[in-house]
């Protein structure tokens, strides 16, 4: 079974002072839009069988077992309403596709399917509307809007969590509602994040910056931006291109996302520009740019509307902008 994983950075500062507080980091998976059960934890001090939060911490997450069916036009979606299924549920997991045959009977589920998506390849005319379900078959999603053509129809089951520091409690028991700074994190199924708790007490996306990080000298200046170049291995389509123009945006996360984004018809890179950077820049360096692109990318890919399929990319190094600080 796949899972997620999910790398936390602390600050050697704030390692020092949250043991110290004898405090515990925490995470929990939201089920049905809540949090309310610790899922992992990891102590201040390390002991049999208990491992320690220190410097760098990963939590890998496995994935559960899903269901999928489908329903017909004639049943009723509205607010608080059922539905009968037209066909027999059958188990799958991240990762697998499975076919619906003309006569709504579906096959074994096999591997090899889009990373961190489930598919399901469609013969059954109609357009049945696909249904995602847990593994004990509580709806997850129901696709109401429109129907499945005939074809591969791709389910993505996101997972939303939260991390925070907090005083001591047991795994698998219920979270106290005196929670503060707490980081919420989403994950396409199968990802990995990474995910910093800075000098400041802020939680950041990324990896800290590389120990010979050093701010450029900003004399009279200060930093007006970064720019990442992501160079594709051919001319981008059409539709690529107007993804990327338009709905790319929605896959970056957290505080890193781009001021603005360049495409242009018949070339095979795309700018991103960031504003505003001098203080991330400070605490993470610029290799949390071309990280937050490259994930976007990624993310982009799974997508089977970005026409990012089969596309490979290269990333230039992340470059900083200056402004002068002198005015008439």
């Amino acid at each position: 079974m796949s899972s997620e994983q999910i790398t936390v950075y602390i600050d050697q500062g704030q390692l020092a002072a949250q043991k110290k507080n004898k405090y515990s980091l925490y995470l929990a998976k939201l089920v049905n839009n809540e949090a309310t059960v610790i899922w992992q934890s990891r102590g201040p001090v390390a002991t049999v069988g208990h491992q320690s939060y220190e410097y760098q911490n990963i939590f890998d997450v496995s994935l559960p077992s899903f269901q999928v069916n489908y329903a017909n036009d004639s049943q009723s979606f509205g607010a608080g309403s059922s539905f009968t299924s037209a066909g027999k549920s059958v188990s799958i997991n991240v990762g697998q596709t499975v076919t619906l045959d003309q006569n709504g009977i579906f096959g074994n589920p096999a591997n090899g399917g889009n990373q961190g998506a489930i598919t399901i390849t469609n013969q059954l005319q109609a357009n049945p509307h696909a249904i995602l379900m847990d593994a004990t078959g509580n709806n997850i999603f129901v696709n109401t809007d429109s129907g499945m053509d005939i074809g591969n129809a791709t389910l993505t089951p996101l997972d939303q969590y939260q991390i925070w520091f907090g005083n001591y409690q047991d795994t698998g028991t219920i979270i106290a509602d005196n929670r503060s700074n707490v980081a919420s994190l989403t994950l396409t199924g199968g990802e990995a994040t990474v995910i910093t708790y800075n000098a400041d007490g802020e939680w950041i996306q990324g990896a800290p910056p590389p120990a010979n990080w050093v701010l450029p000298a900003t004399t009279g200046e200060f930093i007006a931006g970064v720019t990442v170049i992501a160079m594709f291995r051919a001319t981008l389509t059409t539709a690529a291109l107007t993804y990327l123009g338009t709905k790319l945006i929605g896959k970056f996360t957290g505080n890193l996302k781009p001021s603005e984004i360049t495409v242009a018809k018949g070339d095979a890179s795309v700018t991103f520009k960031f504003s505003n950077a001098s203080e991330l820049l400070t605490h993470l360096g610029t290799d949390v740019y071309e990280q937050a692109v490259d994930s976007a990318l990624a993310s982009a890919q799974k997508d089977a509307t970005s026409g990012l399929q089969h596309e490979t990319w290269k990333l230039s190094e992340a470059e900083v902008a200056f402004s002068s600080m002198l005015t008439s």
